[in-house]
């Protein structure tokens, strides 16, 4: 028996953001884009500059054509007059002008309509015409069957248009949509304060954005300027260094590996010098308080040398030849022991390792800030002398040429955008704040920085 072979079609559906449980449009997603209901009254206005621009191209059939037969409808002149007029051929002329004039701004405003979503009256008014449930472009039929609608209302001269032009008023869903929009599942946006729908890039950014909205309310990140009055505290304070030497808690020595710190602990012998009541002698050992002795108004007599601890090996004394001059006896200075030696060993096993940064960008490749390094798909050094110009790929040209600098600073790395088309944010607890050109902001480990379309990732090399 030959075998069966099964194949398993995968039937990939284009997935709609924006769309509630029941598949409808949702409201509150358009807000957050940032789109925005179209004014009643600039629909209306749009509407007039479309009738006005129908009526321009009818200007040659009005002047050259409807005189002629307005005295064919009276009964000046027969249909053989009409034909045999001097002027029939000057209004077939005129005719037929407007007649393709009508023709040539139907197809231009009805294409781009579906494609663009304006007409010229919506271009003029800063308003597009968009499909409800994808947010773009709308499509040939959907706009005929808006256009039949309309005119269908037409047959009630007043009150049909009339029940038309203020049936966005009454829209329970707040988006401004009347009954011709509602059949034909559009909706007309405001671009003027709103987000064009159809700029492809932003609406892009937008969308992403709204996928990583956090829950939580933004945080102010402090500022890194220099107070201009000398007596206020600046925003930004560097945290404190700990005993480890770097920034977090210390970590406690483990049982006889404390390190040495200063002069070893030394034991004071019997005779050797005494420490004052309550202080410290260097070498870590603290003498017992003693009871001070009485004051007496007799200075101390500065002959008395003091006294010279015991050497572990008592010093060697040359006597020198009999002289007139007093007998100088030599004594060996105390050596230093060996306990700082060995204490230098672990101190420099503590000194801590600088700690260097780098970016892990969305493509899996990373870089090392060492070193100033400019981003974007062609860096030019030329203005930020210094800097390393790294390009990145960038299929959406989402990028700049020149992007951003990344610069290297004690706890993580110093970014700063570059006055870039598309702007870059630093993401930090699913949090986005938007990078002010020109302005440098400190990015910690775990922060991610947004160039365009692109993000990198702080993690610690």
């Amino acid at each position: 028996m030959r075998g069966l072979m099964i194949w398993e079609i995968d039937e990939k559906s284009e997935t709609i953001e924006g769309l509630d449980e029941s598949g409808r449009p949702d409201p509150a997603y358009a807000a957050a884009l940032g789109l925005l209901p179209a004014p009643l009254g600039r629909r209306a206005l749009a509407a007039l500059f479309d009738g006005v621009a129908l009526v321009l191209v009818q200007l040659p059939f009005l002047i050259g054509s409807v005189p002629l037969l307005m005295k064919l409808a009276t009964g000046s002149i027969s249909a053989y007059g009409l034909v045999n007029h001097p002027g029939f051929v000057l209004a077939v002329v005129m005719a037929s002008i407007t007649t393709v004039l009508t023709l040539a701004l139907a197809i231009v405003q009805w294409s781009l309509h579906a494609v663009k979503g304006l007409t010229i009256g919506k271009a003029l008014t800063g308003i597009r015409t968009i499909d409800v449930r994808t947010l773009g472009r709308v499509g040939f039929l959907r706009l005929l069957l808006r256009w039949l609608i309309v005119n269908a209302a037409g047959l009630l001269p007043v009150v049909g248009s009339l029940l038309f032009l203020i049936s966005p008023a009454f829209d329970q869903g707040r988006r401004g949509r009347g009954w011709h929009d509602k059949a034909s599942a559009v909706w007309l946006v405001d671009v003027r304060a709103g987000l064009n729908p159809f700029d492809e890039k932003r609406m892009r950014v937008a969308r992403k954005m709204v996928k990583a909205e956090p829950t939580r309310e933004r945080v102010v990140l402090p500022s890194l300027a220099t107070p201009v009055d000398p007596l206020q505290q600046p925003a930004y304070r560097p945290g404190s260094r700990v005993s480890a030497g770097v920034l977090g808690v210390a970590r406690p020595h483990a049982a006889n590996a404390r390190p040495v710190i200063g002069l070893p602990l030394t034991t004071e012998p019997e005779g050797g010098p005494q420490a004052e009541a309550g202080k410290p002698v260097l070498g870590g050992y603290r003498s017992p308080a003693k009871p001070e002795p009485p004051a007496s108004d007799t200075p101390p007599s500065a002959s008395v040398p003091p006294p010279v601890a015991p050497q572990p090996t008592p010093p060697t004394v040359a006597a020198a030849p009999p002289r007139p001059e007093p007998r100088t006896v030599a004594v060996e200075r105390p050596q230093p022991t060996a306990a700082p030696a060995a204490a230098a060993p672990a101190a420099a096993a503590d000194a801590p390792t600088p700690v260097r940064y780098g970016l892990r960008f969305d493509s899996g490749e990373g870089i090392g800030v060492t070193a100033p390094v400019l981003l974007g798909r062609n860096p030019d050094a030329g203005m930020h002398a210094g800097a390393t110009p790294m390009p990145l790929a960038d299929s959406t040209r989402s990028l700049s040429k020149t992007h951003l600098l990344a610069r290297p600073v004690e706890g993580g790395i110093e970014v700063m955008d570059l006055g870039s088309t598309n702007g870059s944010g630093l993401i930090r607890d699913g949090v986005e704040y938007a990078l002010t050109a020109g302005t440098a902001t400190l990015a910690i480990e775990g922060d991610a920085i947004r160039l365009g379309d692109r993000t990198a990732t702080v993690v610690r090399v």
